[in-house]
């Protein structure tokens, strides 16, 4: 939801700024002077539109901590960034789609140029024209292959990463053509607020675009690793114990990082399974979701080289309610395990009259924890036992194929105060939208329902 109002609300800012910059039209009203003037509107508001949206989704990839709290962590920058660049390529598609169109038309004598009509180019730029066209019309078609390739989950997730890594040169190809053609009404009068605008987006955009071409994104928050164990568990999880070198700034759970393993494949994220000790250490719990995850207990072995950059997130629980109701679904139990080390931890420093400051409100909170699995394993739903009798967490275990899923209704039932309490979701996508429609419609308020959006293709 928020991913679709804030694109609307760029959408529409960028929209008020780019209609500062359209030409006048002339008093003549002539039916081919009206019919020229809606096609330059129209070629100048997608342009405009199309630049505008593609610099902000560049800037959002730059993984920037500030960026990260204002939109609501990582993953939801990412999705805002996949938003904001289909609809700037897709907008740049309708440009270029009207400019043939009317081209077209003009050779089949359905439309005509008026003559005298003043042009809107920049005379100092007219030499740089046929370069600016040419090179934005290639940049536009490997633009929307690359977004094919990004939409094909079929393509392997390393072949994405690495072809995606050509969409910044495709972005720098088209701020050369905007920047040529971007028309002279926009730098006189009141055109001026939106050539400021527009020229700045892709200042931003542009030094975006470098960063990634260069591989200067997410550095300074980059630390190397060893391996220290690899161990295979049951439902195809792998679970990664980590040594960090100095550098690691800790984490709160339910975080997590971009790990690599191998720089030929790249970073993949992973939420963090461990909550933070100080000791350098770190765990992930990878579930076999592809190729690569699947490979990796046959890939990986103790004492390889690792980087880890972040933390990343948002979903980390800190809302002060006095009730919090957990679903983990699968293995989107991993944010809810580094969660419930770290209050086994309160707890125990504070049998040990060693308690933190924040331990009293932590311990006295009350959670409900529903583990959503198809078919269990034993020795995993032990373990999930144990660290939640330590965490003073109400668990919840739910076998979909023996006692069926959970629905809204249950959830009611099982946790009767859960009008109290916040909502903390990690798993299938479709699985917390259920949840979240029924809930809110129940009652819940919308700010109460945090969803782990850990999707980044």
């Amino acid at each position: 939801m928020m991913r679709a109002s804030t694109t609307w609300l760029v959408l529409l800012v960028l929209l008020a700024f780019a209609w500062l910059g359209l030409p006048a039209w002339p008093a003549d009203g002539a039916p081919d002077l009206q019919r020229w003037m809606v096609y330059l509107d129209g070629l100048y508001l997608s342009g405009y539109l199309a630049i505008g949206l593609m610099s902000v989704a560049m800037v959002l990839a730059l993984r920037m901590p500030w960026l990260e709290r204002w939109v609501g962590g990582l993953d939801r920058a990412y999705r805002l960034h996949k938003s904001l660049a289909e609809w700037g390529i897709g907008l740049a598609l309708f440009h270029y789609g009207l400019r043939l169109l009317v081209k077209e038309l003009r050779g089949s004598g359905l439309m005509v140029k008026p003559k005298g009509l003043a042009s809107q180019a920049v005379e100092a730029l007219r030499p740089f024209h046929g370069t600016a066209k040419d090179w934005a019309e290639w940049a536009l078609y490997l633009a929307v292959a690359l977004v094919v390739v990004a939409l094909w989950r079929r393509v392997p997730y390393r072949w994405f990463a690495r072809l995606h890594r050509l969409l910044p040169a495709t972005y720098l190809v088209m701020v050369y053509h905007s920047v040529v053609f971007l028309p002279q009404g926009y730098w006189q009068g009141l055109g001026w607020p939106a050539a400021g605008l527009i020229m700045a987006l892709m200042l931003f955009g542009s030094v975006a675009a470098l960063m990634s071409l260069f591989g200067r994104v997410g550095l300074r928050r980059r630390v190397a690793g060893e391996v220290l164990e690899v161990k295979q568990l049951a439902l195809d999880v792998l679970e990664l114990r980590l040594k960090l070198a100095p550098g690691w700034p800790g984490h709160e759970s339910g975080q997590f990082g971009l790990a690599t393993f191998d720089s030929r494949e790249g970073a993949h994220p992973f939420t963090i399974a461990s909550s933070w000790k100080g000791d350098g250490e770190l765990r992930f719990a990878i579930k076999a979701l592809g190729d690569y995850t699947r490979n990796l207990p046959t890939l990986l072995k103790a004492g390889d080289a690792a980087w880890v950059e972040g933390p990343y997130g948002r979903f980390v629980f800190a809302d002060g309610k006095p009730r919090q109701i957990w679903v983990g679904g699968g293995i989107g139990m991993t944010p809810f395990l580094a969660r419930m080390q770290e209050l086994a931890q309160l707890r125990e420093a504070a049998s040990s009259a060693l308690p933190t400051a924040e331990a009293p409100a932590l311990l006295a909170q009350q959670v409900d924890l529903f583990y959503c699995t198809r078919k269990g394993d034993p020795d995993i739903t032990r373990r999930i036992t144990e660290l939640a009798a330590a965490a003073g967490v109400n668990l919840h275990v739910l076998e979909s194929t023996t006692q069926g899923q959970l629905s809204v209704e249950r959830l009611m039932a099982m946790s009767p105060q859960w009008r109290e309490a916040s909502l903390w979701f990690c798993g299938p996508a479709r699985f917390g939208q259920a949840l979240r429609e029924g809930l809110l419609a129940g009652g819940l308020a919308a700010g109460d329902f945090h969803q782990e959006a850990f999707e980044f293709r």
